[in-house]
């Protein structure tokens, strides 16, 4: 991601407040008001954080195949096709109607932003 940046490329990554700043990744300013501008970054970034986070876990809760193990079984681009192949067919079938699986793994968690609190997680 730093040397796309470095080569031009308009790409950022968002991230929590446990990274530092870079001109590439979008973290959260520490200690802010909320009234401020800092502060209105904040809450749009965590709440972008937020909606990428719910996706991450209806994705997994539909497709067992993204949470197994927690480590890649393949090369990255094979990951990539994967994902994106799962992404396609959960579009689809939310256009047709079907179901999400319930979540009796635990795996999928609702995020939800909390202004002044950050993220408050719920089951």
């Amino acid at each position: 991601m730093q040397n796309l940046h470095q080569n031009g490329e308009m790409v950022w990554l968002l991230g929590d407040s446990g990274y530092p700043q870079r001109p590439w990744l979008m973290t959260p300013y520490l200690n802010v008001a909320a009234d401020s501008v800092e502060g209105s970054y904040n809450k749009k970034q965590i709440t972008t954080c937020v909606t990428i986070e719910n996706t991450f876990g209806r994705l997994k809760n539909r497709w067992r195949c993204l949470c197994k193990d927690r480590v890649l079984h393949y090369k990255p681009a094979k990951c990539a096709q994967i994902i994106e192949a799962c992404c396609v067919l959960h579009n689809i079938a939310l256009n047709f109607g079907v179901p999400e699986p319930e979540d009796d793994l635990g795996i999928c968690f609702e995020l939800t932003f909390v202004p002044r609190l950050g993220l408050h997680v719920t089951r």
